[in-house]
């Protein structure tokens, strides 16, 4: 009883902050995404006007197909990348763990200096493009052509995140005992065939759990897009959340976007069920 009530007494202040900053506004946000709130005028019930709004507004869809093109540009890379990367850092080396460090330095960086950073690099006469010359290519408009700008952001967030999902790689592979590797190198099995028959399995449950919380991070990107491409050019990189900002901050259409975002809240919560049920058939 005593400590159960000291536990209480620590989780308690934590609680209210969750309560206060996230559940109240979320339901507040639930609750206006029925009306057609705007800050400026008396509060409308709607019903599920802006839900059927949504889907019949072809800006909505041009950013939902544009958000799944990037989550599929950018969670399978941030899934594969990582596993080779802890695999080389996991190896017992002197100065390894400098190496370590160089990966996940990326992640230290604030998303809105890596996407001016990064914007630099790829504009017209960007370093990026200098390069290509050098070889004989001729310069790529990344940032204002319809067709790169998705594959230049997506590069740009798997450079920065494929750091830290190296660590949970890494902590899983520590966690494989190195009987296993050595009774395979007896059996005669080369580099491939020891971690494709026991690396990938043991640490399926990991890959699992990275698969969901790279899913969630690409539908909820907006940072870059904003801070990169503001959108453009023609919407080509405007994705729902980013829809969602310009909705509520730019035309004050709180309820809309409202409406916009438990869409996309309802879109991330099936594809965590989906791989939730992945992960119960396969636990290991």
């Amino acid at each position: 009883m005593y400590k159960t009530r000291h536990a209480w007494g620590f989780l308690s202040i934590p609680l209210l902050l969750l309560f206060v900053f996230t559940f109240i506004p979320a339901i507040a946000a639930f609750i206006l995404s029925f009306t057609n709130y705007n800050v400026f005028q008396p509060i409308e019930w709607l019903g599920l006007d802006n839900y059927m709004r949504a889907f019949q507004d072809e800006k909505f869809i041009n950013a939902m197909f544009n958000t799944v093109k990037y989550w599929l540009m950018v969670t399978p890379a941030l899934v594969v990348v990582p596993i080779f990367v802890a695999v080389l850092v996991n190896q017992k080396l002197r100065g390894i763990k400098i190496f370590r460090l160089i990966f996940y330095f990326p992640v230290l960086v604030s998303v809105v200096v890596t996407a001016l950073l990064w914007k630099w690099m790829f504009a017209q006469e960007g370093i990026i493009n200098y390069f290509l010359s050098l070889i004989g290519f001729e310069g790529v408009g990344w940032l204002i052509n319809s067709t790169t700008v998705l594959p230049a952001l997506a590069f740009v967030t798997v450079w920065q995140g494929f750091g830290y999902y190296m660590l949970f790689y890494l902590a899983s592979l520590q966690g494989v005992p190195d009987a296993l590797y050595e009774s395979a190198e007896l059996d005669g099995a080369g580099f491939w065939k020891k971690h494709l028959h026991i690396t990938i399995p043991m640490i399926k449950p990991m890959i699992f759990f990275v698969a969901v919380i790279s899913t969630m991070s690409a539908f909820k990107e907006f940072t870059l897009m904003l801070t990169m491409t503001k959108g453009g050019p023609l919407d080509a990189s405007t994705t729902a959340v980013l829809l969602v900002f310009e909705e509520a901050f730019q035309r004050l259409d709180m309820g809309y976007a409202s409406a916009i975002s438990f869409i996309l809240f309802i879109i991330i919560l099936i594809i965590t069920l989906i791989n939730q049920k992945l992960l119960d058939k396969n636990p290991n």
